[in-house]
Protein backbone atom coordinates (compact mmCIF):
# COMPACT_ATOMS: atom_id res chain seq x y z
CA UNK A 1 0.00 0.00 0.00
CA UNK A 2 3.02 2.27 0.62
CA UNK A 3 4.15 2.13 -3.03
CA UNK A 4 0.59 2.64 -4.31
CA UNK A 5 0.28 5.76 -2.15
CA UNK A 6 3.36 7.37 -3.68
CA UNK A 7 2.35 6.28 -7.17
CA UNK A 8 -1.02 7.96 -6.63
CA UNK A 9 0.70 11.18 -5.54
CA UNK A 10 3.00 11.01 -8.57
CA UNK A 11 0.08 10.41 -10.93
CA UNK A 12 -1.96 13.31 -9.55
CA UNK A 13 1.03 15.67 -9.60
CA UNK A 14 2.15 14.80 -13.11
CA UNK A 15 -1.38 15.13 -14.44
CA UNK A 16 -1.91 18.53 -12.79
CA UNK A 17 1.49 19.88 -13.83
CA UNK A 18 0.98 18.69 -17.40
CA UNK A 19 -2.48 20.21 -17.59
CA UNK A 20 -1.23 23.50 -16.15
CA UNK A 21 1.67 23.53 -18.63
CA UNK A 22 -0.50 23.06 -21.71
CA UNK A 23 -2.87 25.82 -20.60
CA UNK A 24 -0.09 28.36 -20.13
CA UNK A 25 0.17 31.44 -22.34
CA UNK A 26 0.97 30.53 -25.93
CA UNK A 27 0.11 26.84 -25.53
CA UNK A 28 -2.71 24.86 -27.14
CA UNK A 29 -4.95 24.91 -24.05
CA UNK A 30 -4.68 28.63 -23.39
CA UNK A 31 -8.17 29.43 -24.78
CA UNK A 32 -9.71 27.30 -22.01
CA UNK A 33 -7.58 29.07 -19.41
CA UNK A 34 -8.50 32.47 -20.87
CA UNK A 35 -12.21 31.58 -20.74
CA UNK A 36 -12.02 30.69 -17.04
CA UNK A 37 -9.96 33.79 -16.23
CA UNK A 38 -12.55 36.06 -17.85
CA UNK A 39 -15.85 34.33 -17.08
CA UNK A 40 -15.52 31.92 -14.13
CA UNK A 41 -12.33 32.45 -12.10
CA UNK A 42 -13.69 30.78 -8.95
CA UNK A 43 -14.74 27.67 -10.87
CA UNK A 44 -11.58 27.68 -12.97
CA UNK A 45 -9.20 27.77 -10.01
CA UNK A 46 -9.44 24.05 -9.13
CA UNK A 47 -9.87 23.05 -12.77
CA UNK A 48 -6.99 24.74 -14.61
CA UNK A 49 -5.98 28.08 -13.07
CA UNK A 50 -4.17 27.16 -9.84
CA UNK A 51 -1.74 24.25 -9.90
CA UNK A 52 -1.93 23.85 -6.12
CA UNK A 53 -5.74 23.88 -6.10
CA UNK A 54 -5.95 21.48 -9.04
CA UNK A 55 -4.88 18.50 -6.96
CA UNK A 56 -8.12 18.57 -4.96
CA UNK A 57 -10.40 18.28 -8.00
CA UNK A 58 -8.19 16.18 -10.26
CA UNK A 59 -7.02 14.01 -7.35
CA UNK A 60 -10.64 13.14 -6.66
CA UNK A 61 -11.30 12.41 -10.32
CA UNK A 62 -8.20 10.22 -10.62
CA UNK A 63 -8.95 8.30 -7.39
CA UNK A 64 -12.60 7.76 -8.32
CA UNK A 65 -11.57 6.55 -11.77
CA UNK A 66 -9.07 4.10 -10.29
CA UNK A 67 -11.61 2.80 -7.77
CA UNK A 68 -14.25 2.23 -10.46
CA UNK A 69 -11.95 0.81 -13.12
CA UNK A 70 -10.36 -1.68 -10.76
CA UNK A 71 -13.60 -2.33 -8.82
CA UNK A 72 -11.94 -1.44 -5.51
CA UNK A 73 -14.18 -1.30 -2.47
CA UNK A 74 -13.75 1.95 -0.55
CA UNK A 75 -12.26 1.34 2.88
CA UNK A 76 -11.09 3.80 5.56
CA UNK A 77 -7.49 3.21 4.48
CA UNK A 78 -8.30 4.06 0.86
CA UNK A 79 -10.26 7.11 1.99
CA UNK A 80 -7.19 8.34 3.88
CA UNK A 81 -5.02 7.49 0.87
CA UNK A 82 -7.25 9.69 -1.33
CA UNK A 83 -7.20 12.62 1.12
CA UNK A 84 -3.49 12.30 1.88
CA UNK A 85 -2.60 11.83 -1.77
CA UNK A 86 -4.47 14.97 -2.81
CA UNK A 87 -2.91 17.07 -0.06
CA UNK A 88 0.59 15.73 -0.72
CA UNK A 89 0.16 16.30 -4.45
CA UNK A 90 -0.84 19.92 -3.74
CA UNK A 91 2.49 20.49 -1.99
CA UNK A 92 4.48 18.77 -4.74
CA UNK A 93 2.57 20.74 -7.39
CA UNK A 94 3.35 24.11 -5.85
CA UNK A 95 7.02 23.35 -5.28
CA UNK A 96 7.43 21.85 -8.75
CA UNK A 97 5.59 24.67 -10.51
CA UNK A 98 7.66 27.32 -8.75
CA UNK A 99 10.82 25.47 -9.77
CA UNK A 100 9.64 25.11 -13.39
CA UNK A 101 8.76 28.80 -13.60
CA UNK A 102 12.22 29.75 -12.38
CA UNK A 103 13.87 27.83 -15.21
CA UNK A 104 14.86 29.55 -18.46
CA UNK A 105 12.50 27.37 -20.53
CA UNK A 106 9.41 28.68 -18.72
CA UNK A 107 10.69 32.20 -18.17
CA UNK A 108 8.49 35.05 -19.39
CA UNK A 109 11.65 36.92 -20.38
CA UNK A 110 12.46 34.40 -23.09
CA UNK A 111 11.52 35.82 -26.50
CA UNK A 112 10.23 33.52 -29.22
Amino acid sequence: MFIQYFMLILTISLFCLGLRSITDSGMIGYPARDFFIKHAPRLGKPLILCVTCMSSFWGTVICATLFFVFSIKLTPALFLMWIGGSISAAFINSVSWEYLQSQVFFSRQMKK
